[in-house]
């Protein structure tokens, strides 16, 4: 009977496990939080909250809509994954590379509606999409362009969630 249930199991070849250079992307979902947070800290949302009545319609949905979509994909969505990751969940390759594509689109759509939102704080495209801004655009597409390719051709990736 086990030489039954062994034979059942696939063979997989190849790495399996968190190791190798799935440490990396897990590495990346645990700063994400941390990095997140600092953000959060840095904005004084605070100081908008109070002066509420100062804001139009569009710029405190657009406050909102910013808290909430940040909130999902810089807190929320790392520690669900890391979740899906850590219990080895077949649905997690696939939800990783959601949010990373999600992430760089974000980042774009977010200052761009800032530009159109808050004309006095950002007079022109190249206030919005500051030094600081690049940067973080430029690093979660590089992020996206790198860990997308890996998580749908690694063998460690396909080895290791699977049901």
């Amino acid at each position: 009977m086990a030489d039954t249930q062994q034979s059942a199991l696939p063979d997989r070849e190849g790495p399996e496990g968190i190791g190798g250079w799935l440490v990396l992307p897990m590495l990346g979902l645990m700063l994400t939080p941390i990095l997140g947070l600092v953000q959060l800290h840095n904005t004084d949302y605070l100081g908008m909250l109070q002066n509420w009545q100062a804001f139009s319609l569009s710029q405190g949905v657009l406050i909102v809509a910013e808290l909430v979509i940040s909130g999902i994909l810089n807190l929320t969505a790392p520690a669900l994954l890391l979740f899906f990751m850590f219990k080895r969940w077949q649905i997690f390759p696939g939800w990783y590379m959601i949010w990373a594509f999600a992430m760089p689109i974000y980042s774009v759509v977010d200052s761009w509606a800032g530009y159109l939102a808050f004309p006095d704080s950002f007079p022109s495209l190249d206030d919005a999409f500051d030094k600081e801004t690049m940067r973080g655009i430029y690093r979660s597409v590089w992020a996206a362009a790198i860990w997308i390719p890996y998580m749908m051709r690694s063998d460690r990736v396909a080895n290791t969630f699977v049901n």
